[in-house]
């Protein structure tokens, strides 16, 4: 049993609503979300393996909170955009929920690396929830975000808003995309899918993956939407990284719009 707790948290300080639990806390609340509010998870364990879906528009994801608290700022205006322009987070009522994770889930095989509530960070922060994408890219629309590429939406048809928000590379000749888990796992198959708005866009030829045991797969790509997928052998990583994009063509956008790694956790 553990002490959960999630609220809702105002600009100031005010909370606004709030719930209880041991191993479930569920947010069932009647209001409007203002500027400056955040859902706030809190857990009395120092590393928490929870089930977490904090919105109706975020998909339910398997994630490993560190330090106990993790705060999910709701997004304003044109932030929505990536979560569903005009209706994730505007309705009166919310409906959420958190839970630790039952030990029979822990060897699922699943998407590892999916985790909707991956936020933003600045390079020198350190996260407080995993899986965690970070880029080396500057790019100020958050339709474009690295979070985008590990949120669980595949749609590859288009560019811009919800659900066609991925990951852009805004011209980067060197941009690379790292997926942090936060502890070891054990990678079977990783699964790309590029964005596919001909002629809008362009794609990648090719890329390197790299892992932090050390080795790298050399990836060949193809012009296609459709799902890509690498076999990674069964190996124990902490952290991969997508880079050395080659593009097919000088004209168009290259982006990703969904980054997928299945395995399992780590036996400890």
């Amino acid at each position: 049993m553990s002490d959960l707790s999630l609220a809702v948290v105002s600009a100031d300080g005010r909370v606004r609503w709030s719930g209880h639990g041991t191993s479930e806390v569920t947010l069932s609340w009647r209001g409007t979300y203002q500027p400056g509010d955040r859902l706030v998870v809190t857990c009395d364990r120092e590393r928490a393996h929870m089930v977490m879906r904090l919105d109706a528009c975020l998909a339910e994801s398997h994630v490993m909170l560190v330090g106990g608290r993790f705060e999910f700022p709701i997004p304003r205006a044109d932030e929505r955009c990536p979560y569903g322009k005009g209706w994730a987070f505007a309705d009166e009522r919310h409906w959420a929920y958190v839970r630790l994770e039952d030990p029979r889930e822990a060897d699922a095989w699943r998407n590892l690396a999916l985790n909707a509530h991956d936020l933003n960070l600045p390079a020198t922060a350190a996260p407080r929830l995993y899986p965690h994408a970070s880029t080396n890219v500057t790019c100020p629309n958050p339709q474009f975000f690295a979070r985008n590429a590990i949120d669980g939406i595949f749609e590859t048809s288009s560019h811009g808003s919800w659900p066609h928000e991925s990951w852009g590379v805004n011209g980067c000749s060197d941009a690379w995309l790292r997926v942090d888990f936060g502890e070891p796992v054990v990678a079977d198959e990783l699964a790309l899918y590029l964005r596919a708005d001909f002629p809008h866009d362009t794609w990648w030829r090719s890329a390197r993956l790299e892992l932090s045991d050390g080795s790298a797969l050399e990836l060949t790509l193809e012009g296609t939407g459709a799902r890509q997928g690498f076999s990674l052998g069964g190996r124990t990583i902490e952290w991969l990284r997508l880079r050395d994009l080659v593009r097919a063509q000088e004209d168009g956008f290259p982006a990703l719009s969904q980054l997928e790694v299945w395995g399992r956790r780590a036996q400890r």
